[in-house]
C-alpha cells in the first residue's frame, strides 16, 4: 500500500488536504507570532512586570515541548488525524483563555495549554503530509504548508500596527480571540482528511487502510493508467516501538537530527526574537521605522516557500540542511557587523528568508528519518529538542548581547547553525525516497 500511495499523482484530494493543513499551521503560528506584538498592550491593560511577562512567553515555550512529547506518543498510539484534531481544539480553547485571563496565574496556564495543543497539531502534521503524499512531492508540499508563514507574518505585523494604537485597552484579547477559529478547522481535518494509511498498517488495520488506497487510486484511474508499482523493502514494520527505540542506529539517527534541530531554532530565535531590539537599542532606529523595517522583512518572506519550492525534491535533504545553514550564517554575521542603513535592511531580509529554508527543510526531514512505529515519538522528542533550543535563547540571547552587544549575539546565532548542522550529515537520506526504504536502510545497518 505504501508503494500504492508513492505513485500516485497529484490529485484534487491532496490540494484539499494541504490546504486545510496550510489553515491549520497558520493559526497555530498566529498565536505564536501574535504574542510577541502585543507586549506592551498586555502589560499596560494587566499590569504584569518584565518579569511576569517573560514567565508568561516562557510557559508557551514549556507547553510546546510537553505537546511535542505527549503529542507525538498520542499520534503514534491513536493516530495522526486524531492528533491533528485534538491538538487544534486545544490551542484554539488556549486561545480563547488567553483573551480571557483576567490575571497572571490564568494566563500562565492558558499559555502552557496554547503550547501543548499548538506544537502536538504541528508536529502531527508534518507526520501526516510525510505519511500521506507521494513520496517525489513530500517536499513540494512541506514547502506550500509553510506559505502559512508568509501570509501570517505581515497580517500580523499589520494589525500590531493599526488595531493595537487605535483600539480600546482590550484590544489584544480581541486579536487573541481570533484563535478561537481553529475550532471551525477540527471537523474538516476530521471529516475531510483520512487517517494515515502507514498508521492504519502499522496498527494492522489492513483493511481500513486499504479502503483509503483504493478510493485514491480509482480517482487516479479516471486520468490515465498508473505507473508500475516500485519495490518497497520491508523490516520496519517488523518491530514494535519498543523495539525501535531501543535500537541504536534508530537512537542514533533522531538523536543527531535532534541536535541540529536545536542549533537551527537556537540561531533563529537569537535572530528573529531580537532582531527588533537590536534595531532600536544598538542601532538606533526611531521605534516606527524599526517596525516599518521589520513588516519589510515579512513581507519579502515570501521568497522562503518560493525557493524551497524549487530546490526541496532536488537536492538531498541532509544536505540541504548544511548548505543552507552555512548561507546562512553570512547575512546573520553582516547584520551584526554593519551599521550602514541599507547593508542592514537587505541583510535582515535576507536572513530571514534563509533561517526559513533551513527550518522548512527540517519539517520535512524529520518525520521521514523516523520509520513508522515510531515516527509520531520520535518526531516529538527531535521538535521538543528544537523548542528547547527557542528557550533556551532567551536567557542566552541577554547575557550575549548585553555583555558583548550584537555583533557577538549574531556570530553565535551563525554558529549555532554551522556547528550543529553537522551532526545532520550522520542522518540517512530521505529525498524522493519511499519512507519504508529509509527504514530498512536504518535498521539493515543497525544490523
Amino acid at each position: 500500500m505504501s508503494a500504492r500511495l508513492d505513485r500516485l499523482p497529484v490529485m484534487a484530494p491532496h490540494i484539499v488536504w494541504i490546504s486545510i493543513l496550510t489553515a491549520n499551521l497558520a493559526l497555530e503560528y498566529y498565536d505564536n507570532a501574535l504574542f510577541a506584538y502585543v507586549v506592551p498592550a498586555i502589560a499596560e491593560s494587566t499590569g504584569l512586570g518584565i518579569g511576569q511577562i517573560g514567565t508568561v512567553s516562557t510557559a508557551f515555550f514549556v507547553g510546546m515541548i510537553l505537546g511535542a512529547l505527549v503529542g507525538g506518543r498520542l499520534s503514534d498510539r491513536f493516530g495522526r488525524r486524531w492528533i491533528i484534531v485534538w491538538g487544534t481544539v486545544v490551542y484554539s480553547l488556549g486561545g480563547l483563555a488567553t483573551a480571557l485571563s483576567p490575571n497572571f496565574e490564568l494566563m500562565l496556564v492558558s499559555r502552557v495549554i496554547t503550547g501543548i495543543g499548538v506544537q502536538a497539531a504541528a508536529s502531527a502534521l508534518l507526520v501526516y503530509i510525510a505519511e500521506m503524499f507521494p513520496s517525489k512531492t513530500r517536499g513540494r508540499f512541506v514547502s506550500v504548508v509553510t506559505t502559512a508563514f508568509v501570509i501570517v507574518a505581515p497580517v500580523v505585523a499589520l494589525l500590531a500596527f493599526v488595531a493595537i494604537p487605535h483600539g480600546g485597552p482590550d484590544t489584544w484579547r480581541h486579536l487573541f480571540a481570533v484563535g478561537g477559529v481553529g475550532l471551525l478547522i477540527a471537523p474538516l481535518v476530521r471529516f475531510f482528511m483520512p487517517e494515515s494509511v502507514r498508521w492504519y498498517t502499522s496498527r494492522g488495520q489492513i483493511d481500513k487502510g486499504e479502503d483509503i488506497v483504493e478510493t485514491l487510486e480509482a480517482r487516479a484511474l479516471r486520468r490515465g493508467p498508473l505507473s508500475e508499482l516500485q519495490a518497497v523493502p520491508e523490516g520496519a514494520q517488523e518491530l514494535t516501538l519498543r523495539q525501535l527505540m531501543k535500537n541504536k542506529r534508530i537512537i542514533r539517527t533522531i538523536a543527531v537530527i535532534a541536535v541540529g534541530f536545536f542549533g537551527t531554532t537556537l540561531g533563529l530565535y537569537l535572530f528573529q526574537n531580537w532582531a527588533l531590539y537590536v534595531l532600536v537599542d544598538s542601532l538606533k532606529y526611531p521605534e516606527t521605522e524599526a517596525y516599518w523595517v521589520q513588516l519589510l522583512w515579512n513581507l519579502v518572506y515570501v521568497a522562503t516557500p518560493i525557493l524551497a519550492l524549487l530546490i526541496m525534491d532536488r537536492i538531498e535533504r541532509k544536505t540541504l540542511i548544511l548548505i543552507s545553514s552555512v548561507i546562512t550564517a553570512v547575512p546573520l554575521v553582516v547584520f551584526g557587523i554593519s551599521s550602514t542603513n541599507w547593508v542592514v535592511i537587505a541583510s535582515g531580509g535576507l536572513a530571514g528568508i534563509l533561517t526559513g529554508l533551513v527550518i522548512t527543510v527540517f519539517f520535512a526531514y524529520i518525520p521521514e528519518a523516523i520509520p513508522t512505529e515510531a515516527r509520531g515519538l520520535g518526531s516529538g522528542i527531535v521538535n521538543s529538542m528544537g523548542q528547547v533550543g527557542g528557550a533556551v535563547s532567551g536567557v542566552l540571547g541577554a547575557a550575549i548581547y548585553g555583555g558583548w552587544g550584537r555583533g557577538s549575539l549574531m556570530a553565535v546565532a551563525a554558529a549555532a547553525y554551522v556547528v550543529f548542522a553537522i551532526a545532520v550529515l550522520y542522518g540517512p537520506r530521505t529525498t524522493n525516497r519511499s519512507l519504508e526504504g529509509v527504514a530498512a536502510e536504518e535498521l539493515s545497518t543497525a544490523k
